[in-house]
């Protein structure tokens, strides 16, 4: 590097810090693409570039980043492991799955290759390879609770008794493991025991596997109730369609779906991503983004930001961040987490966009809610009954007063009805959405695009009415959640 280029690379480094301090987003953004114009000698710190160019919503200028750091590394294939787990975050799995079968197995270890192996192949709807590759680490590292989770997901153990009787011979030797991987470990144990039809030992295991993860993951259900009221704080239908009317630029791409989790949000999602107008969808995050460009998820905030910036902006910014996800044509299906905190935004600044919410039976979703282990502290509220209770309510709270405010704008869909008669459901949602009907939707099992969500396994499969009443066996156990939530 020539020593002008240097310097201009030294003087952009010693801005990133005041940048990151004002929460500058377009400086820390613009910092980054010089860097890489540059193609500075940032050397390791080219990974802590690439997350944050992704946090900020730049999907392709993480991508430049985090290829420079493996072009530091002379395309050594532990830098190659270091972006495949990099890609795995921005849920990019195909294009990680094609980059790891480049890497030999032993990189960096044949556990973490294996297990990489894995869940590649169970995210991208190919079960039969990723229970392979998961035995087979269940065996080399018996106590990595990790590998078990992901291959309960697999597997029904009721089909595979020798698997089962495995996983629960593990149970003494896990009680010496780090939490980290004990949490995982009982929730795979929880679902060995509920496909053998073993209700009170799977509640056990489950409830294990749920104080292990509060013990690690605190719930402020006076932050959770705060936030929830900021989201409605303000808004009127007469406000959303004052600003809604300002709008001068395309807000039709985003089909935004919402609900409480494991309320049937995927199987939306696997039902409108097989239409040929609809190319893709996921758990964006972009909501959040925007919350933070206008300021807050309140009515005042985005009214202050609209009278500074205008409409359109926020509107070109959020096209922007979905061309960056999503450069093919066609609608997206966004169902970021908890997008009922950000309906009031979306509703204004977007106002071509259909909103969805399904709702589920309260027990049959609390129940598998509790059962899930959920990535990180997506869901602090879950890991205990009556904070599962809690959080319901809240939720609660927040569609009545959505539905006041927005009217037919929000189509409410019950996940009963949509697997009970997917022939009313179906062609109801894709008249919301502005979609022709077209056959391919019935049978939403037949898509092949990578899902990311618990509910991997389950939308590979026909549309059924299964869970319709799953919580009735523990019922028993569920009465914390029943005494208060419905108390």
């Amino acid at each position: 590097m020539a020593d002008r280029d240097l310097a201009n690379a030294l003087a952009l480094v010693s801005q990133i810090q005041p940048a990151l301090e004002r929460s500058d987003r377009v400086a820390v953004c613009n910092i980054i693409s010089q860097l890489v114009a540059l193609r500075a000698p940032m050397g390791d710190q080219w990974q802590q570039l690439a997350q944050m160019a992704a946090g900020y919503g730049e999907h392709r200028l993480a991508l430049q980043a985090i290829d420079l750091f493996v072009a530091y590394w002379n395309g050594r294939p532990s830098a190659q492991f270091k972006k495949v787990e990099f890609l795995t975050l921005l849920n990019s799995w195909q294009e990680a799955d094609e980059l790891l079968r480049t890497i030999p197995e032993n990189i960096p270890d044949p556990a973490a290759n294996i297990y990489r192996q894995g869940t590649a192949a169970l995210n991208l709807g190919r079960i039969d390879e990723a229970r392979g590759h998961l035995e087979r680490l269940t065996r080399m590292r018996p106590q990595m609770g990790f590998a078990w989770f992901s291959l309960s997901m697999a597997v029904d153990f009721a089909q595979h008794p020798e698997l089962a009787e495995r996983l629960i011979e593990g149970a003494a030797s896990m009680e010496r493991s780090a939490p980290e991987q004990r949490g995982p470990y009982f929730y795979a144990l929880g679902k060995a025991h509920a496909d053998r039809g073993d209700h009170a030992l799977a509640f056990d295991a489950f409830a294990n596997g749920a104080r292990v993860a509060k013990s690690m993951i605190h719930y402020d259900l006076g932050a959770d109730r705060a936030t929830a009221a900021r989201a409605i704080d303000g808004y009127t239908a007469d406000g959303i369609a004052a600003i809604a009317r300002q709008q001068r630029g395309p807000t039709a791409r985003t089909i935004f779906v919402t609900g409480l989790p494991r309320s049937g949000t995927t199987l939306v999602e696997q039902i409108l991503t097989s239409h040929s107008a609809v190319s893709d969808g996921g758990e964006t995050a972009r909501l959040y983004l925007l919350a933070d460009e206008v300021g807050g998820t309140d009515w005042a905030a985005l009214a202050r930001h609209v009278e500074t910036r205008g409409a359109t902006s926020p509107a070109r910014l959020w096209n922007h961040w979905l061309a960056e996800l999503y450069p093919a044509p066609g609608r997206i299906v966004d169902k970021t987490l908890e997008a009922s905190r950000f309906l009031g935004l979306a509703a204004a600044l977007l106002p071509e966009a259909p909103l969805i919410w399904m709702t589920r039976d309260p027990l049959d979703c609390a129940w598998s809610c509790f059962r899930t282990s959920f990535a990180g502290a997506a869901m602090p509220w879950s890991y205990d009954l009556k904070d599962i209770a809690a959080h319901f309510r809240i939720e609660d709270q927040l569609l009545a007063r959505w539905r006041e405010i927005l009217g037919d704008r929000l189509l409410v869909l019950p996940y009963e009805g949509l697997t009970t008669d997917p022939g009313k459901w179906i062609p109801r949602m894709l008249a919301h959405c502005g979609l022709a009907q077209e056959p391919q939707v019935f049978t939403p099992h037949e898509n092949k695009r990578p899902v990311m969500t618990a509910s991997m396994v389950q939308v590979r499969q026909p549309i059924h009415r299964g869970a319709i009443g799953a919580a009735e066996p523990y019922r028993t156990f569920l009465e914390p959640f029943i005494n208060a939530y419905y108390g």
